[in-house]
């Protein structure tokens, strides 16, 4: 079982004191402290013409925590498809995986944003299409044949240092996400907003449509850890939890969210010990290939409550895997 940490965003609540030059550095030394704390993924997530700089670009700041780092995985966990060109995207994917050696995943998902699809050009009723032509063309990239798409064939090089190229994760979204990543993808991407019902019925789907119980599962989770137990966890991230849950809420032209947390999300709360026995949840139902991927990192928190979110985050999986 491997345990990460994300999604990074690089939001910039209306009331934060940090520059957005601020954050991106903070990003680096975060992705530093994750590997001494010893996990094993760090994660990314796009979205474009944000009030609040929600991070747009998604591979150079990879490349920079590649970079950066020497063990962990850094990966994308919702690159929208239809805002990227397929050809480039797999020349850059590429590059990531030859900079570090494999250790970049390249997750996608679908676009539900209006604004993003307008300002790209993109006509949202192409989206599940251009997701579903994207992996082919990469797909092809990756080893060296001819990649099509949109009408135009390229012949990418170089090749990826990894024999299959870099892995693909595609997020279980909407009634056939979770058959769409087993078809398309090496690895399937399930949100923390999902219950557990949800998330056994996506993975029923996933096993079936690939006829095995070997695929990956990213599973993203909310919460937050402290010494002192759940109440005084929930304490470090309830006001970064709040703006974002609202700030998705508006975005989805919906009414904020009344009950903060919502009750049927599966938080991760409570000291290093709580968590670890919480994580295992995972490990009894999904088995080792379970990757729980925490949120330490909400918008507006200082970077000094980021880095003690990881710490203990970090001590919690250490935990897990020593009570397996």
């Amino acid at each position: 079982m491997r345990f990460g940490v994300g999604d990074f965003s690089g939001q910039r609540p209306p009331d934060s004191q940090s520059t957005h030059a601020q954050l991106y550095a903070e990003l680096l030394d975060q992705a530093t402290q994750i590997e001494r704390a010893g996990l094993d993924s760090m994660w990314l997530s796009e979205h474009h013409f944000a009030e609040d700089g929600y991070m747009p670009s998604m591979i150079p700041i990879a490349a920079a925590l590649l970079a950066r780092t020497r063990g962990i995985v850094v990966a994308t966990d919702r690159l929208a498809a239809s805002l990227h060109d397929p050809i480039r995207l797999g020349e850059d994917a590429i590059a990531l995986d030859l900079l570090s050696g494999g250790r970049f995943i390249l997750g996608l998902s679908l676009c539900y944003r209006r604004e993003e699809l307008a300002g790209f050009m993109v006509d949202p009723s192409r989206d599940e299409a251009n997701l579903e032509s994207l992996v082919p063309a990469l797909r092809a990239a990756f080893h060296g044949g001819p990649a099509t798409a949109g009408g135009r064939t390229a012949s990418v090089t170089p090749l990826p240092s990894s024999p299959q190229g870099p892995r693909l994760m595609i997020a279980a979204d909407g009634e056939r996400g979770a058959q769409r990543a087993a078809r398309l993808a090496d690895m399937m991407m399930l949100d923390p907003t999902e219950t557990w019902d949800a998330v056994d019925l996506a993975v029923e789907k996933f096993d079936r449509e690939r006829r095995d119980g070997e695929g990956e599962l990213v599973l993203f989770t909310y919460g937050g850890l402290s010494e002192a137990g759940p109440a005084a966890a929930w304490m470090q991230v309830e006001d970064g939890f709040r703006y974002m849950r609202h700030n998705y809420d508006r975005w989805m032209g919906r009414e904020p969210t009344r009950e903060i947390p919502p009750r049927h999300y599966r938080l991760l709360l409570g000291t290093p010990s709580e968590v670890a026995g919480q994580a295992l949840e995972y490990r009894r139902r999904y088995g080792d290939r379970a990757h729980l991927v925490l949120r330490c990192n909400y918008p507006g928190m200082a970077a000094a409550a980021v880095e003690a979110q990881i710490r203990l985050w970090g001590e919690a999986a250490r935990l897990a895997r020593e009570a397996v």
